[in-house]
């Protein structure tokens, strides 16, 4: 069952996800790739959050994305379609991401997709709940 707390922290999620949809719109030059990219994590990490209460599980204070993405994968297999890998430069490894930068507007933009996966993901489930 969806609580008033849970849509209103959903509602929070996707506002912030729109908000980094929208940073990564405006012309090239003008985006602020950080400021998308800390949209996006807080949002995924809101939207797996409320996931998880909805299914009564507790959540650590300092739950990393990974492992609450790990919490989310042990209740519905299909979160391991959501693809993570560019949250906080992942798939490069921190040895190999010397010299590189992480925050591109294409990397950026790859982490709003992992983030519209879980949304969608995440609200037809809770949806389905009620």
């Amino acid at each position: 069952m969806i609580t008033n707390e849970m849509n209103n922290s959903l509602k929070q999620a996707f506002r912030d996800l729109l908000n980094a949809q929208i940073e990564l719109n405006r012309p090239q030059e003008d985006v602020v790739t950080l400021s998308a990219c800390q949209s996006v994590r807080n949002s995924m990490k809101q939207i797996m959050q409320v996931y998880l209460n909805g299914h009564g599980i507790p959540i650590k204070e300092n739950e990393s994305l990974a492992d609450l993405h790990d919490s989310c994968l042990k209740i519905n297999s299909s979160f391991a379609g959501v693809d993570l890998s560019n949250v906080e430069c992942k798939g490069i490894g921190h040895a190999h991401c010397d010299g590189k930068y992480c925050l591109t507007i294409e990397n950026v933009n790859s982490c709003i997709i992992g983030a519209n996966q879980l949304k969608s993901l995440v609200w037809e489930e809770l949806k389905v709940m009620e």
